[in-house]
């Protein structure tokens, strides 16, 4: 088309101007582009070091979560132990139970004991009057046929006070339990709900009597047994053994020494740090009506607890 309004104007071709203009738009977009992948990359640099470790999202983060965790010691072996609690005058043992820390298969087996087990004719507390826990712990390392490596007694309120130290715990309690006993001279009640119960050292001590003395049950006092040592023997604790280990000392008769807790820092370390990942086990026994363990008990108590 031409346009010649005067002369000397110019004249304009419509496809031209048409192409002109999609030509600037081009232009336009393409210099938005090139400020836009600039500003891209850099942003990207800053966070991260190659195009590779862009790619490869979010595997990088869990090659880093790898590589951060951190390696526990090397441990095997096999220890047990008896513990005893009885009432401060040291006139009657309240409970009684073996635990054995498996450092092969890294698990806890425990199993609880009645006060009144009777073994050739002497109950644990005819035992314990005459050596205290050293004289139980040779009778039941020969009565069992397993081999007992420590003991430990303690009165109650040593044993509150030591538990208190290592912290509450929570055990998910099966029954409504609401009980005091008659005794005058050596008084305790229990009081519990259904559901999860936050225990401490008194409520661990008066509920471990009960099952183990009242309302027999073994089973459900090796439950809150290994609840305590899974949930109290934790990296916070380990953090503050030799403390804990001096209370320990301090509030027991045992034959547990301090080179004892150094030899086995490791096993330590490493059941503390898993924690609640550590493996249970809870020995199953019963009493023949004289307070004889039946056969096929100690059979079982030797089974968890052999070397």
């Amino acid at each position: 088309m031409k346009i010649f309004k005067h002369r000397g104007d110019i004249y304009i071709s419509k496809s031209n101007g048409k192409k002109s203009r999609e030509e600037h738009i081009l232009l336009i977009l393409l210099v938005v582009i090139v400020i836009f992948t600039v500003a891209f990359f850099g942003i990207l640099s800053q966070k991260y070091s190659s195009v590779k470790e862009f790619f490869a999202g979010e595997n990088v983060t869990v090659t880093e979560q790898v590589n951060t965790v951190e390696k526990l010691p090397k441990i095997s072996g096999k220890s047990n132990f008896l513990i005893i609690e009885t009432d401060d005058e040291e006139s009657v043992i309240h409970f009684a139970f073996l635990v054995q820390a498996d450092k092969d298969t890294q698990s806890y087996k425990v199993c609880s004991l009645s006060p009144n087990t009777d073994i050739d004719g002497q109950s644990l507390y005819d035992l314990y009057s005459l050596g205290g826990g050293a004289t139980i712990q040779t009778k039941l390392t020969s009565y069992l046929g397993v081999n007992i490596d420590y003991y430990a007694s303690m009165k109650t309120n040593d044993f509150i006070e030591f538990v208190n130290k290592l912290g509450t715990y929570i055990y998910p309690s099966t029954d409504v339990i609401k009980f005091s006993n008659e005794n005058p001279d050596d008084k305790y009640s229990v009081r519990i709900g259904k559901g999860e119960q936050k225990l401490s050292g008194s409520e661990t001590a008066d509920i471990l009597r009960y099952y183990s003395n009242d309302m027999v049950d073994y089973s459900k006092a090796n439950q809150i047994i290994l609840y305590g040592l899974t949930e109290l023997f934790n990296e916070e604790n380990f953090e503050n053994a030799e403390a804990i280990f001096r209370l320990f000392i301090n509030s027991s008769t045992t034959n547990i020494t301090v080179r004892d807790f150094q030899d086995n820092i490791d096993s330590l370390e490493v059941f503390c740090k898993k924690n609640r990942d550590i493996a249970v086990y809870s020995a199953k026994i019963k009493y023949s009506q004289s307070n004889v363990l039946t056969p096929k008990s100690v059979q079982e108590i030797k089974g968890y607890f052999s070397k």
